[in-house]
């Protein structure tokens, strides 16, 4: 079918297009000489030239044209009645007028055929005062017009060798008015194999554009992962739709409750989302090179588009069709882009795209060329769009051929698999390894474990030692009789209790830490998109940081987060407008609240005018999430970061053993990130701050 399309193109093209026709007969003053024209022999003759024009005027083939009271103005037909600058009484091509039209043939021409245009926008025409056709309603008054449109073929005797064309033309619902497609004048026969040639071949291609639509539509229904094959189908329709309310057919007035508004919609409506459907075809075959923001605003525009032609007046939206124009202009260039960029990406399809998208393209812009006027020249959009249907068949049957490909590929691999049993030994074999691997590698885990054991013994009896023979000396004191003050009693019971508690405390961080290093801690892992966990640490702990006279900022991205939000798991982890990560929500709390509960230890005095902050931002950076903490206090001696993360590291300034601390909890820390697959090291400037900064692996998609 679409060949047959094809070659109806192609022949249709050379009927209206001879050549250069600048040689044959014009009219000349109103008259259309054609006394020496053999339309056996040359065919038909478009009756272009000088017509006489009576503006604001409708006269019927009864007139006296020889009164002197009538005034005639000389007009180029075809040319719209916007191009008479001359004539006032059709100003901005709204208003009435009759053509006349003297046209003299050989005596014995016989029966000729003229080939009516589409006229804007009502009409009546006589030929030798006979009324011959005529489409809607003319009128003077615009309330009384009634807009109609379609070509058609009329005949007439032409024995005496003149035939008179006198035409009544109103228009008072289309930004262009008057004549402004060229009459055809030929032998019947000719005429109306032209007029057949042209109907045949524009319900072809409609039919065509139906079957090849709702196929690609069911493509999409069977398949769909191959989203372009629904844009194209959408395409396909719009066209269809398009060509069936324009041109040689007008299908929808013939139709029982058509009108002449309703095709008018139509035609817009479906020029507007060819854009829509154009873009998202070439968006959705190279997703890479195109642009997702882009594609929403060409969809919004022509949606917009649109429903403007659905509800307003057609002479409103038909005055600014540059407003459509320009938007399908600019959805061609950058269709032309994207598809440009695939080819030079070498991308599957691309040449064949750029063949066809280049040629629709050039039709289009001929086509539009062609109704502002521009030049003379038949409607290629049926070529354009026939080519592309052709292509992407060519496209549809690649990618059919690759994929079958590559099945008989996998089948011929599995058969191969199967029927090689040493391929299937050799496998067993490195299954047995891995087993073996498995079982050493919990042996090693049983290694560490004891070895984690025996640390935790020496640990606990270093560091339980020192309070203990502090609590020892104090109590014998008191059984000596040296402390007999009860105010000295009761600050050294005091004493021995804080000692007591800080051993209750190092037992437990002890403990804690022996088991993260053995790996004994089960940790619970959720997914939870980095900007919900960053507004959950904000949340959790700007209290506390006011209460201590301090501020907590948060900054995600380098923007600071205003407020905070609480999300359960499941909406956590499905927020997009962040990566995901998967922590340990509980153990990533202790860690926050280690670090920000340190960082208010070493904080300016609240007497002070120095500033009082906490900053934790969070960026995203190749696949991983930065994390750093860092406030505005005196600092880490440089002596001290590279071991401020050891266990009993204690200094003044070290932050490992912050005052009342066991020394232990940047080590349970660094454990912590370390069961998170991340790092985290320190850095400061000397009286300027200490920052902490943690990296994480963003989670890997579902």
């Amino acid at each position: 079918m679409l060949i047959i399309a094809v070659i109806l193109n192609v022949g249709l093209f050379n009927t209206f297009n001879t050549g250069d026709n600048s040689g044959d007969p014009h009219a000349e003053a109103g008259i259309l000489d054609l006394n020496s024209w053999d339309f056996n022999q040359n065919g038909s003759i478009h009756m272009d030239g000088i017509w006489s024009f009576y503006g604001g005027q409708l006269l019927g083939p009864e007139t006296d044209w020889k009164d002197g009271s009538l005034e005639a103005s000389y007009v180029s037909v075809p040319s719209s009645w916007n191009n008479y600058n001359h004539e006032p009484t059709v100003k901005d091509g709204l208003g009435y007028g009759t053509y006349r039209l003297i046209i003299q043939v050989p005596k014995d021409s016989g029966t000729l055929s003229i080939r009516v245009p589409n006229i804007m926008t009502a009409y009546k025409l006589w030929i030798n005062g006979r009324l011959i056709a005529e489409a809607g309603r003319v009128d003077e008054l615009p309330e009384n017009n009634k807009a109609e449109q379609y070509p058609r073929v009329v005949s007439f005797e032409a024995n005496d060798g003149i035939a008179e064309l006198v035409i009544e033309v109103s228009n008072y619902k289309h930004r262009m008015g008057g004549i402004w497609t060229s009459f055809s004048l030929g032998t019947t026969q000719e005429i109306t194999r032209q007029e057949i040639l042209a109907v045949a071949e524009q319900m072809l291609i409609i039919g065509s554009l139906f079957i090849i639509g709702t196929y690609h539509m069911g493509l999409y229904a069977f398949r769909k992962r191959e989203r372009f094959t629904l844009s194209f189908g959408l395409l396909c329709l719009c066209v269809a739709f398009r060509m069936g309310v324009t041109g040689e057919t007008m299908l929808f007035q013939r139709f029982p409750g058509g009108s002449w508004e309703l095709g008018m919609r139509i035609e817009y409506i479906a020029f507007s989302l060819c854009g829509v459907a154009g873009y998202a075809y070439i968006f959705r075959m190279f997703p890479q090179e195109g642009s997702k923001r882009t594609y929403w605003i060409f969809n919004t525009i022509g949606i917009a588009l649109s429903v403007m032609t659905a509800v307003l007046p057609v002479l409103t939206y038909t005055r600014v069709v540059a407003a459509y124009q320009l938007y399908i202009v600019t959805v061609c260039a950058t269709c032309l882009y994207v598809v440009i960029r695939a080819q030079i990406r070498k991308r599957e399809g691309a040449t064949l795209v750029l063949a066809g998208i280049t040629f629709f393209i050039f039709t289009v812009i001929n086509d539009i060329l062609f109704y502002s006027e521009q030049h003379v020249s038949v409607q290629l959009v049926p070529f354009g769009i026939t080519f592309f249907i052709l292509v992407q068949s060519i496209i549809l049957s690649n990618r059919f051929t690759n994929a079958m490909q590559h099945v008989e590929l996998v089948s011929d691999e599995l058969r191969e698999l199967n029927a090689n049993l040493e391929q299937r030994v050799e496998l067993r074999t490195n299954e047995l390894k891995k087993s073996n691997e498995s079982l050493e590698l919990s042996n090693i885990d049983l290694e560490k474990l004891e070895k984690s054991r025996r640390h935790l013994l020496s640990n606990i009896s270093h560091d339980l030692r020192t309070p203990m023979t502090l609590v020892q000396g104090y109590l014998e004191a008191m059984r000596d009789g040296l402390i007999e003050n009860k105010e000295q009693q009761q600050r050294h019971l005091n004493m021995m209790l804080g000692k007591l508690s800080r051993l209750n405390s190092l037992i437990d961080d002890l403990f804690e830490l022996s088991k993260l290093e053995a790996g004994q801690v089960r940790f619970h892992f959720e997914h939870i998109s980095v900007r919900s966990w960053l507004e959950s640490v904000q949340f959790s702990f700007e209290t506390d940081v006011e209460r201590a006279g301090g501020v907590l900022q948060c900054i995600y991205n380098g923007v600071s987060l205003d407020g905070c939000e609480i999300y359960d798991t499941a909406t956590a982890a499905n927020r997009s407008d962040s990566p995901v990560i998967r922590i340990d929500i509980a153990r990533m709390e202790q860690v926050m609240s280690n670090l920000i509960y340190n960082a208010l230890r070493y904080l300016p005095d609240a007497d002070s005018n120095e500033e009082r902050r906490i900053t934790i931002e969070v960026v995203e950076e190749r696949g991983t999430v930065l994390i750093e903490v860092t406030d505005t206090g005196s600092g880490i001696d440089p002596e001290d970061l590279p071991y401020i993360f050891d266990r009993f590291y204690k200094k003044d300034k070290s932050r490992n053993s912050s005052e009342g601390g066991s020394g232990l909890g940047l080590s349970i820390v660094k454990e912590i990130i370390h069961q998170h697959w991340g790092l985290i090291e320190a850095r400061n400037t000397v009286d300027e701050g200490a920052s902490f900064l943690i990296r994480l692996p963003l989670a890997v998609p579902k």
